[in-house]
C-alpha cells in the first residue's frame, strides 16, 4: 500500500490570490537559544496553499466546514490525467471524460491533473493557469462528484473570473480542493483520498493536509 502526499508546501512569500487576502508569512517567534523550545507564527487565510471548501464560499447560510461530518473528507477518488496543459490553455468536457472512462460512480471524488505544479513557484501560477470551460464544469457537476480536487489554483480563465463556474458547481453543496500537487505521480486507477482541514468554526474552509492510499477500501466510508 502506498500512501502518497498530494498537499502543496505553505511557506513565507508563495503566490496569492490578491487583495484582499493577505500575504502568507511563517516566522519564528521562540528558539532553542533563547527560549529553550521552537515556536513560529503563521499568517494564513482560508485559501493558502492546499485548502478545502464548502458552499458557504459563495452562498450564504451553507454549511461551514467545521460542520461537514468527518467521513465526508474520505472519498473514493478518480484520477483522471490530463496531457500537460500551457498557459491559459482550456480544459473540455471530451479531455475529462476520456480520462476517467467508466470508472466513476455517483458521490465519488474526481482529481483532475493537468501538470501545472511545475508553476507553483512561478508568478504565471495564478494569472496564467489553464481553467475549465463551461462544458467541462457542466460535465463534472451532470456526474455528481462529491468533491472536485485540482492541480490549477481557480477553474475559470484568470483573465475573466467572474465567478460563474464555481457558483455552478458549489450550488449542490460539493466541496472543492486545491490546488494539489504530485498528482501526476500517482498515475491513474481509484484511490482512497484522505483530506483533512483545521477544525475553525465559523469559516468556508481551510488549509489542509491531502493525501491519496492506492487502494480503496469501502470500510473506510
Amino acid at each position: 500500500m502506498r500512501v502518497l502526499d498530494i498537499t502543496g508546501p505553505i511557506r513565507t512569500g508563495m503566490w496569492s490570490y490578491g487583495d484582499p487576502l493577505p500575504s502568507v508569512e511563517v516566522e519564528p517567534i521562540a528558539s532553542l537559544e533563547a527560549e529553550g523550545w521552537k515556536g513560529h507564527r503563521l499568517s494564513l487565510h482560508t485559501l493558502a496553499g492546499t485548502y478545502i471548501e464548502t458552499a458557504d464560499h459563495l452562498f450564504a447560510d451553507r454549511e461551514q466546514i467545521a460542520d461537514v461530518p468527518v467521513n465526508r473528507f474520505v472519498n473514493r477518488a478518480v484520477v483522471a490525467q490530463l496531457k500537460d496543459k500551457q498557459p491559459l490553455e482550456p480544459i473540455t468536457a471530451a479531455e475529462l471524460i476520456e480520462a476517467t472512462g467508466a470508472d466513476i460512480r455517483p458521490g465519488d471524488a474526481l482529481l483532475v491533473a493537468t501538470g501545472w505544479e511545475r508553476y507553483w513557484d512561478d508568478p504565471r501560477f495564478i494569472t496564467e493557469c489553464p481553467f475549465f470551460l463551461p462544458e467541462a464544469m457542466e460535465w463534472v457537476v451532470s456526474q455528481n462528484f462529491s468533491l472536485l480536487g485540482l492541480d490549477i489554483p481557480c477553474v475559470q480563465d484568470p483573465r475573466n473570473d467572474d465567478g460563474v463556474l464555481n457558483r455552478l458547481f458549489f450550488a449542490e453543496d460539493r466541496l472543492l480542493l486545491a490546488p494539489l500537487i504530485s498528482l501526476r505521480g500517482v498515475g491513474k486507477g481509484i484511490f482512497t483520498l484522505i483530506s483533512l482541514p483545521l477544525n475553525i468554526p465559523g469559516v468556508c474552509g481551510t488549509p489542509c493536509r491531502a493525501i491519496l492510499i492506492d487502494q480503496f477500501s469501502e470500510n473506510m466510508k
